[in-house]
């Protein structure tokens, strides 16, 4: 559990320039173990999943968190009284629903008016029949929604070979690890029993019809809204096929695949300490195995595991956080103060590499084969080293961290350890995936179940999982020339030439992980450069253009959350400093000429400082699965740090003079 940090914006600000302030309360954030990590902030939606989870099976929520969870709903109501998968949502029937149920399994009133939102878009839609699919299994499993309603969701085709090109073995991996426990629970139809508040329940979410509706012929009709990605006719397809294998299958058969994949879900737990990959499929996990055992020696460790996700302060309530950042948000605040020299940085960074080189996997606690994963030797996670679950670039962003930082934190055979892991995650087309290289080169979105997320079913190459594991690759390279010297100097070669062709034709690149063309083409610029692409390649030089094409009257930059879906690039009403900070990097990168823009950017960023030295908080440009997105709240301190520290040092090696927030274009605080 953390408690959040809002109260640091309390704090007085240190004398000096924006840059100084700025570094001063990135260094006030490090924790006493050396770390740094903010909130990685989603939506109520897994808060209202926990409820659900320990509600099903008896855990007793603690008088201070009940209340929490209460405080958390209320702080998450847009003005229509809905909740959505992100702030600017109008308003998700699949977040509502399950925020409404929790409500009222922690005892709030069905007459509350604070729910009226919720009763009143339950009334219009003629009930909630038409949820995602994810949502009917979450209302099955309280038996608000008959199991025969949901599309099937076979447990047998985990038993199917591994080589087979539909095994769920060859699923990205958050995905397989959630329908691992989705198969689990429609395989037996798991129902909890003696809940009362159900029994009403029916009434409130269906507007007093749920004796009346043919829920099976809903099985694949969802709200419009609440569905970007419907299933394709393929997938309808196999859906028809399963129900007639429903009719056919052998309970004994069931049966023993039901148990094998509980002992997997079990060594899952157990490979990452009983944090789970995420908390969605820790809860399934959970209640899959106390459906079949309440008894069950792990799910004591698993519930208590769930803590780590936990977030709790005054402001917001008691949250589930969408992930923990711990390595890396230190990563990127190693990097950006090692570009500032100031008092106190010195034993900051001291104490920041030695934490983060001890993140490092040492070596694999478990059989990954059996588990078909990678060989995690070296890694380094992007929450902690006990998650056990490294990925590519918060492999790629410590190493460069500690490289540039403290390199003697880790030593020649811990890099070479690092860089092994790093290069097991290059695809044949020479890109990077994250936790792991594709396992299938046949195309498996076409299978995407979820209705509400998109380029979730397999690995593929990222451009900003390929650039930092490139820029950590080439760092490696000039520390240590002859290390992995022949393997490394193909991959870096690979790799650029993905990002080559990864280009669009207006110079931007794609992003998958943030808020979208502005984010992808730091990591495109950077990755060339580090590729051995001059700053005068027509190819920077495109990028740059563009993005000085978007740079708004007031020196930064916004883009809209809606680019990634609409394929194209919208301006976001405002510009934002963390989207600022990533344009700026890019430019001063690519060594720009227009010394002019630059400084109009860093004037944005001095104008929309807070008087503590943070930058306000709110700033949702992270993304996953195309339509979710995220909040990492230390985006808005390290980034804005990170473009004003290299900014200066652009300017002092080019001998220009002024401050770099000498000649801001006029601006208003957002």
């Amino acid at each position: 559990m953390r408690i959040g940090s809002h109260a640091l914006r309390e704090q007085p600000s240190e004398r000096g320039t924006a840059l100084d302030r700025g570094a001063g309360a990135l260094t006030r954030m490090q924790r006493a173990d050396g770390s740094w990590e903010g909130e990685c902030v989603w939506c109520p939606m897994l808060t209202a999943q926990y409820t659900i989870t320990a509600e099903i099976i008896g855990v007793k929520i603690n008088p201070s968190r009940r209340a929490g969870i209460l405080a958390h709903f209320l702080a998450t109501r847009n003005d229509a009284g809905l909740w959505g998968l992100h702030p600017f949502d109008e308003g998700s029937l699949f977040v509502t629903t399950l925020v409404y149920v929790a409500a009222r399994l922690l005892g709030a009133s069905e007459s509350a008016e604070w729910l009226q939102g919720a009763r009143q878009m339950f009334e219009r839609e003629g009930g909630v029949q038409r949820i995602p699919t994810w949502g009917k299994v979450w209302l099955a499993l309280l038996g608000l929604y008959p199991w025969e309603g949901v599309n099937p969701i076979l447990p047998e085709v985990w038993a199917l070979p591994a080589r087979f090109p539909l095994h769920p073995a060859n699923y990205y991996c958050h995905t397989r690890s959630i329908y691992l426990g989705l198969a689990v629970l429609y395989g037996q139809r798991f129902v909890a029993s003696n809940i009362p508040v159900c029994s009403a329940l029916r009434t409130e979410l269906y507007a007093g019809r749920y004796d009346r509706i043919d829920f099976p012929a809903f099985a694949s009709s969802v709200r419009e809204k609440d569905a970007p990605f419907r299933a394709s006719n393929g997938l309808r397809v196999l859906f028809g096929l399963s129900r007639l294998y429903e009719r056919i299958q052998l309970e004994s058969v069931r049966a023993r695949v039901l148990h094998g994949l509980r002992q997997r879900m079990r060594s899952d737990l157990r490979a990452s300490s009983y944090l789970s990959l995420s908390p969605v499929n820790g809860l399934l996990s959970i209640l899959a195995l106390w459906s079949n055992d309440p008894n069950d020696a792990d799910i004591e460790e698993a519930v208590a595991g769930l803590d780590a996700w936990f977030w709790e302060d005054a402001e917001e309530g008691s949250r589930v956080a969408g992930a923990g950042s711990v390595c890396w948000d230190t990563s990127f605040a190693l990097q950006a103060l090692s570009i500032v020299p100031m008092a106190g940085s010195t034993e900051a960074l001291a104490r920041g590499s030695s934490f983060l080189a001890g993140q490092q996997i040492a070596e694999a606690s478990f059989d990954y084969r059996a588990a078909n994963r990678i060989d995690p030797t070296g890694g380094w996670c992007f929450s902690e080293v006990r998650h056990g679950w490294p990925v590519s670039d918060c492999t790629a962003e410590a190493l460069i961290a500690l490289l540039q930082t403290q390199p003697e934190c880790l030593g020649q055979e811990d890099t070479a350890r690092a860089c092994r892991f790093i290069l097991r995650c290059q695809n044949p087309d020479g890109g990077f995936g994250s936790y792991e290289p594709s396992k299938t080169s046949i195309p498996l979105e076409w299978m995407n179940p979820s209705e509400m997320f998109g380029g979730c079913m397999v690995e593929r190459s990222y451009v900003e999982c390929t650039a930092s594991s490139l820029i950590a690759l080439r760092e490696v390279q000039n520390r240590y020339p002859n290390l992995l010297r022949h393997r490394i100097q193909h991959a870096i070669e690979r790799a650029r030439t993905f990002l080559v062709e990864a280009q669009n034709l207006d110079g931007t690149w794609d992003a998958a992980w943030g808020v979208q063309y502005i984010y992808g083409t730091m990591f495109g610029v950077r990755g060339l450069l580090a590729g051995g692409v001059a700053p005068s390649d027509q190819r920077v030089r495109k990028a740059c253009r563009w993005l000085l094409a978007h740079q708004r009257p007031d020196g930064g930059w916004g883009e809209h959350h809606t680019s990634r879906q609409m394929r194209r690039y919208v301006d976001a009403p405002e510009g934002l400093p963390v989207q600022t900070a990533w344009a700026l990097i890019t430019l001063i990168e690519a060594r720009e000429p227009n010394v002019a823009a630059l400084v109009r950017a860093a004037g944005f960023l001095e104008l929309t400082q807070l008087e503590s030295g943070e930058w306000p908080d709110g700033q949702f440009v992270g993304l996953f699965f195309e339509t979710a997105l995220l909040n990492y709240r230390l985006y808005r301190q390290y980034f804005p740090v990170m473009a004003l520290a290299l900014l200066r040092r652009f300017l002092t090696d080019h001998e220009q003079p002024g401050r770099p927030h000498a000649s801001p274009a006029p601006s208003s605080r957002p």
